[in-house]
């Protein structure tokens, strides 16, 4: 990847002032975070169309793998043409990245294929975002809001499977609008809902889970360690990322419990997902202190994910205390007004 710019602060028009950084005569590519979710795809989808009316004609990709069963539905189902950054990168394409729902500077991305020109983002980023553009908004819930308003802005209106997917990544990055939501997430919503699918919408974000996984689930609940507030629970398969989201809503329902990481321990990468009650912890911000050295994540201050390679990950008791050591710091450096 080249060295970036500048910051350009963005103007009102955010669309404007990102066409303004592009190159008409170079290859386009837009990039969602590694091991993407339905808020980084639609997203990244919604914004491509949008970029395509205005005469380019972008590429779709990904870092990681995808995960989750109602994210392979959702593509599958609207028809979204998205690829691995490692068959992007095969040929001789120069390609200008716009990299959407994520950064290498946030830490959701291990590399960009090509150029990073542009930052589309709700997370906050951990150094200064020395990009061309860079439009991160932490206080909007879902990345699908930010694009929604290049689109209200733009004065078009999306389609119905691009309105489809922008309600998908908006409802499952809010929880059905029940979690960190913000004016613009709640303005996409009512405005997107008559242009979209609303029972096709549904269908792909509700959770896809198994009856064979119903024994992984039981055992990974009753091998839970504790320590203090914080739990770990480790599943010791290969599953999708819905059943790590899942368990770690679930156990932060434990009234004795604020903090919750749900880490999958086979395979040649562990990957795991961290939730918090906890106004004074960041999540994103313990998960990367906690990977630090052995793996890398962040998110969101309520929730958060990351990777392990597996000839890294310490054991359950002593990623646990990475963990609670994590917590602890993030209380003492914690900020009423960040």
């Amino acid at each position: 990847m080249n060295q970036p710019g500048a910051v350009a602060a963005p103007a009102a028009n955010n669309l404007e002032s990102l066409l303004a950084v592009l190159d008409r005569s170079r290859p386009l590519l837009v990039q969602a975070h590694d091991n993407p979710d339905h808020d980084a795809v639609g997203a990244a989808f919604a914004l491509a169309v949008l970029l395509a009316r205005r005469g380019f004609r972008p590429a779709l990709g990904y870092g990681g793998t995808i995960q989750s069963i109602s994210l392979t539905a959702m593509i599958d189902r609207l028809g979204i043409d998205i690829f691995p950054i490692d068959d992007l990168t095969s040929g001789n394409a120069r390609w200008q990245t716009i990299a959407v729902d994520g950064s290498p500077a946030v830490g959701t991305m291990r590399e960009c294929a090509g150029e990073l020109v542009a930052v589309v983002d709700h997370h906050p980023a951990k150094v200064a975002l020395a990009y061309p553009f860079a439009d991160v908004r932490i206080d909007v819930g879902s990345c699908c809001a930010i694009v929604w308003t290049y689109w209200r802005d733009s004065g078009e209106t999306p389609d119905r499977m691009t309105a489809t997917a922008l309600l998908a990544g908006i409802q499952l990055d809010t929880d059905f609008l029940s979690r960190r939501v913000s004016p613009t997430d709640l303005e996409a919503h009512y405005r997107l809902f008559p242009l979209g699918d609303s029972e096709l919408t549904r269908e792909v974000v509700r959770t896809s889970l198994s009856v064979e996984q119903l024994g992984e689930i039981a055992r990974a609940i009753g091998s839970a360690r504790v320590a203090g507030d914080v739990l770990l629970a480790e599943v010791k398969g290969d599953y999708s990322s819905e059943l790590l989201s899942v368990l770690a809503d679930f156990l932060l329902r434990l009234r004795e419990i604020t903090f919750v990481v749900v880490v999958e321990v086979r395979g040649r990468e562990c990957h795991l997902s961290a939730r918090t009650r906890d106004r004074e912890v960041d999540a994103g911000r313990a998960v990367k202190a906690a990977l630090d050295g052995i793996g890398s994540g962040g998110g969101h201050p309520h929730m958060a994910g990351g990777t392990i390679p597996a000839s890294r990950y310490p054991g359950a008791r002593r990623f646990l205390r990475r963990i609670a050591d994590a917590v602890a710091a993030s209380r003492r450096t914690y900020e009423p007004n960040n």
